[in-house]
């Protein structure tokens, strides 16, 4: 009896899957537990394997994305059936066509000037000024269109005018040659993503704060321990360092620490920050536990690897969920500012601008070079509001402008 191959679930807010590769073949024999293909769900890229043996045949093809739990493929009991299933005709299922160059079509030819009248004995007619006129822009008058005289047939400054505005014809090379456009199916991760991003947007009253701290003790405390990297056993960054401070902070702020669903508000214990990391198939957020209780080279060692995986593409579900609350760090770009959207069901978002040198006033009341640099914090306005949001950000302007706090 014939087994239906189904497109499954990994995770829970998976919705659809995109088939990237079939590992096994049209009609070839497979056994329970080999890999039959390969697909790309919200952030990974994940192999299926065969829950049952069989002949294979291919329902849908690579590059396609099938909603979960929909039929991509029948495992068939014996060759008899298979050759049932595909009439004895079945042919390997060929790879969906790629992102192409789709031509625009041709634009159409202008329609063309009404043709100069003929001249009356060989001679152009036209008033004194239409000569003039077109004298001194060099054009033929034996191009212009007359209209001028009892009988239109004389030009005259206004036909000169109107043959000078005229659009210019394209050149018989552009004229033939048809304008490429690329088509970007939008697809696997960018589509979830897209997707992810707009009910964000639609299912929450986001709300975005700025604040501006002075980072250059915090540059300087990483200078540092760059130094000592021998004895730490890694190179901190700032992000590093902003990682733990939040762990400091964020379990004195328990509403921005904390996940809301159906109406009711789950505060988190720990702080299990997700961090967002750009790749080139989109933002990925992997989420580091229990931020709060790790130590400055835990961080950075987890950071690092669950960076590195995330550009792979190997991050598994389990690497990308439970998150309390995110860190989007975008200060090795110039980027001063922004306004990031919440990574639901999540209440919080933290963000940091890049820090740049500006004058400011010192203690002493002179005015001196430090490194200004923006926090910014994106929040559900349902759960927190200015009061909860002030009071963060002014322990997070204490620990980053006294840095040796961040590591007590």
């Amino acid at each position: 009896m014939s087994v239906e191959v189904v497109m499954p679930r990994a995770g829970l807010t998976m919705v659809e899957g995109t088939i990237t590769a079939w590992k096994a073949a049209e009609g070839s024999a497979v056994q329970k537990g080999d890999v039959l293909m390969e697909y790309e769900n919200e952030k990974s890229v994940i192999d299926c394997e065969a829950l049952d043996s069989g002949i294979l045949h291919i329902l849908a093809k690579e590059g396609e994305t099938v909603a979960v739990g929909a039929p991509i493929g029948v495992l068939a009991a014996d060759q008899a059936e298979y050759d049932a299933l595909t009439g004895g005709q079945a042919a390997p299922s060929a790879p969906a066509a790629p992102a192409g160059k789709t031509a625009a079509p041709a634009p159409q030819a202008q329609a063309a000037p009404p043709a100069a009248a003929p001249a009356a004995g060989g001679r152009i007619r036209a008033t004194g000024l239409a000569k003039k006129m077109a004298r001194e822009a060099g054009i033929d008058l034996s191009a212009v269109a007359p209209s001028g005289g009892p009988d239109g047939l004389r030009i005259v400054a206004k036909d000169v005018t109107a043959y000078l505005s005229r659009p210019a014809a394209p050149s018989a090379a552009a004229a033939e040659e048809p304008e490429e456009i690329t088509a970007i199916p939008w697809t696997g991760v960018r589509k979830t993503i897209a997707r992810n991003m707009f009910n964000s947007l639609q299912q929450t009253a986001q709300n975005t704060c700025i604040c501006e701290v002075d980072a250059t003790e915090l540059l300087r405390l990483r200078e540092k321990l760059v130094a000592d990297q021998d004895y730490l056993g890694c190179k901190v960054t700032v992000n590093d360092l902003l990682c733990k401070m939040l762990g400091k902070v964020l379990p004195r702020h328990p509403y921005l620490n904390a996940t809301y669903e159906n109406d009711t508000l789950y505060v988190h214990k720990h702080v299990d920050l997700a961090v967002a990391v750009g790749a080139e198939e989109g933002l990925m957020v992997p989420v580091i536990k229990r931020v709060d209780i790790l130590s400055l080279a835990e961080i950075n060692a987890q950071v690092r690897e669950l960076a590195q995986r995330a550009k792979e593409k190997k991050l598994s579900a389990q690497e990308q969920s439970g998150g309390s609350v995110t860190i989007t760090n975008v200060g090795m770009y110039p980027i001063d500012m922004a306004t990031p959207i919440l990574n639901l069901p999540q209440v919080a978002i933290v963000g940091f601008g890049r820090p740049v040198l500006k004058p400011a006033v010192l203690p002493d009341g002179t005015i001196g070079p430090r490194s200004l640099m923006h926090i910014f914090i994106t929040f559900d306005h349902r759960v927190a509001d200015g009061l909860i949001i002030g009071r963060a950000f002014r322990d997070m302007q204490y620990y980053i402008e006294h840095p040796e706090m961040i590591l007590a």
